[in-house]
Order: structure tokens, then sequence, then C-alpha cells
């Protein structure tokens, strides 16, 4: 049987991780479902006031869209905690659309909603700031002012100290050059039940699991107040009594030995693969992309890049076998006139796996994207050179 063939064995931690995020949504979805039926069958305590246009279903309905997207009535009450939840909200939503290239495929979504995805990568890396920013001055709020500290339970502050060390971590994961193929074909697996293998990266596996733990919190807390656009009037509504805050507090043990399996298989799985990957023998990885592993330079992807940067700048050998012309001239892919396709066509090898990652590609704003044809390096040089003669001679004449 061939090696490509070959059944994935999957790690402990990926069927860990797996189970976890399963439940994690479950949980979500069930929680979120279960704030908007209260809020909906037990009326709010005060009625609130109705101007005259109440009485009209548009204005209604213009002033709760108000309210949901521009958050007016925090905006005439608490400038700052307006400010701060502006961040919040806004920077959480760039995030979560640009985290879509993980969850979708250009095949499901079609071409223009996909484009739509690719083109909020920019915006969703700057949302991760404004949504820390938001999150720190929500934090700063309750240790300066007594009233709004005395509001904050115990689920609220661990949601805010989750908050701040989810995109931290995010952050971080970038840094060590995550597989984001190989991220985005393990949670496309989870969608579609095709469970594939999640990288071993200490940083991502972190933050991985903060993200589901703020995901089993999040229901438990006063912060997901989504819900509370469905809420009906009354005049009445229960308070929360002993025996709720105990079913809360077992709740919380539960899911906290829960979220402890998957990671502590996470902490083996580091401590027997090591905190670092080690560092790849890059000849044998060209001569195994050459021969029967095709996917050796999807997983490798950014140590080859990193590599040819360190062979080029400081060791200056620029026709070395992994040269990105040498790709490009090995791969190279034709159109309907037979002619060599650039980057910008969807068949283009490094497009391909670009696009389905909904990754940004700048190497071919230096680099060719082309195969040069035969003869052109030679006609190139010598025009170079003719060029330099003239000048000299240019200059020679002025003296």
């Amino acid at each position: 049987m061939d090696d490509l063939d070959t059944p994935v064995q999957l790690s402990h931690a990926t069927i860990a991780y797996a189970a976890m995020f399963y439940a994690a949504t479950a949980i979500l979805l069930i929680g979120l479902l279960t704030k908007i039926w209260k809020s909906v069958r037990h009326p709010a305590p005060l009625k609130p006031a109705v101007s005259p246009s109440g009485d009209s279903p548009i204005a209604g309905t213009m002033r709760l869209a108000g309210e949901v997207v521009l958050f007016r009535s925090a905006f005439f009450t608490d400038r700052w905690n307006w400010i701060f939840g502006t961040c919040f909200h806004f920077g959480l939503l760039l995030v979560l659309l640009r985290h879509l290239r993980y969850a979708l495929d250009p095949s499901w979504t079609g071409g223009m909603l996909w484009d739509a995805v690719i083109l909020v990568q920019p915006f969703g890396f700057y949302g991760g700031l404004a949504l820390v920013g938001g999150v720190l001055g929500f934090s700063l709020r309750r240790v300066l002012f007594r009233d709004v500290r005395r509001n904050t339970g115990p689920v609220d502050a661990l949601l805010l100290v989750l908050l701040l060390a989810v995109p931290v971590t995010g952050y971080a994961s970038g840094l060590v050059h995550t597989d984001v193929v190989a991220v985005k074909d393990y949670f496309t697996g989870l969608v579609t039940g095709d469970i594939k293998p999640l990288p071993g990266d200490p940083l991502l596996l972190l933050h991985l699991w903060l993200v589901a733990a703020m995901m089993v919190t999040l229901p438990f807390g006063k912060m997901l107040h989504f819900a509370d656009i469905f809420e009906t009037v009354g005049e009445t509504r229960a308070v929360p009594g002993t025996r709720s805050r105990r079913i809360k507090l077992a709740a919380g043990v539960v899911l906290a030995l829960a979220l402890a399996a998957p990671a502590v298989t996470a902490v083996g799985q580091v401590m027997t693969d090591g905190w670092t990957r080690p560092h790849p023998d890059y000849a044998k990885l060209i001569k195994a992309h050459r021969g029967d592993d095709p996917t050796v330079m999807i997983r490798n992807h950014p140590d080859f890049l990193m590599h040819k940067q360190h062979v080029v700048v400081y060791s200056g050998l620029r026709n070395s076998d992994e040269s990105i012309e040498r790709c490009v001239s090995c791969h190279v892919k034709k159109d309907a006139s037979g002619q060599p396709v650039d980057f910008e066509s969807p068949k283009h090898f490094c497009t391909e796996c670009h696009y389905k990652a909904a990754v940004t590609m700048d190497c071919f704003e230096c680099h060719t994207s082309k195969p040069a044809p035969s003869g052109q390096s030679a006609l190139e040089t010598q025009t170079r050179f003719a060029f330099l003669k003239d000048h000299f001679a240019e200059r020679s004449s002025l003296r």
C-alpha cells in the first residue's frame, strides 16, 4: 500500500479537542436559546418609557436597530462605556468574520462570499486589537468604579480574563508560523464529521483551549446579553435564589472537570513532542516533495520560506533547489491558449492553496509568478549590460 493511502493516525489531543469543541458548541447554543426563551417567557420588571412614535412598528424597529448596532442609549448615558463597548463589539465581529476562513470552504460558499471572507482578513487582524482595547477598558472600569465592581460576578471576571487571553494567544500563535492549512482542514473536518490531524503547536493548543473555555462560560455570565432584545414587558421577574446559584456552581465544576481532560491531553502531547518543532532537514524534505509526498510543501511551507530567506540574504545563494523560481518552473500550469498562468489565475499552483486558506500572497510583488522563457534571462542580462555601457560612455563624454 502506498504511504498516501495509509490512514492518518489521529493523536489523543486531536480527538480530545474535537470532543471539546463539539461539546462547547452545544453548550453555547443551548445556553443562548435558553436565555432567549427566558427573556420571552418572563417579563421585564419595569415598563420602559414610550416615545410619541412608539406605536409605529417601523419606528420601534428603527429604535431597536439603533440600540443593537450603535448602542444609542449608552452613548447618551455613559460615553466611556460606549467607547469601550463599540471597540469590543465591532472588534469581536471583525475577529469572528476573519476566522470564518477556518470553518468554511470556498466550494461551500461560492466565489463572491469567499472573496468577502478574503477581503475582511486584514480588518479582522486590527479588529483583534480593538477587542483587546475594549476588554482592557471594561476591566479598568471594574477596578476604578465601585458600583461597576459590585455588579461584577466571578463568572464575569473570568470572562474578561478569557476575552483578553484569547486574542493575545491568537496573535502569539501567529508568530510561530502555525500551519493554517492544517488548522483549516481540522475545523472543516469538524463541520463535515471527517476529523483531520490538529497541529501540535503549544500556543495553538492553548489558544483553542481558551476559546472552548470562553464558549462554555458565556451562557453563565451577564455578558451574553444578545437575548435581551427579545425581552417582553411586564411587572415582575423572578430573582435568582440560592438554589439557582448552587446549580450554576455545580455546572461550573462539571464544566471545569470536562475542560481539564483535553488540557491534560494537550500538555502530554506537548511534553512528548517538545515545546518547539525540530529544525527540519530541507534536503530530505525537498527529496520527499519530489518523490511520493506532495503535501510536504504545504505542511512545511513557512519553514521553506524562512530557510530560503536565510540562504539568499545571509549566504547569498540564489540558485538553490528550493528557490521560488524553481517552484514556479516545476509547477507551471497553462491556460486554454497554452500560455503559463500567473498568480492572479485560480489555476496557479500557489493561488489554489492560498485562496482556500484566505491568505493574501505578497511574494509575487517582487518575484515572478511565471517561468522565464528559454533564453529570456540571457537576453535580459545583455540588455542590462548594454544599458550600463551606454551610461558609462555618457558620463565619460561629460567629463
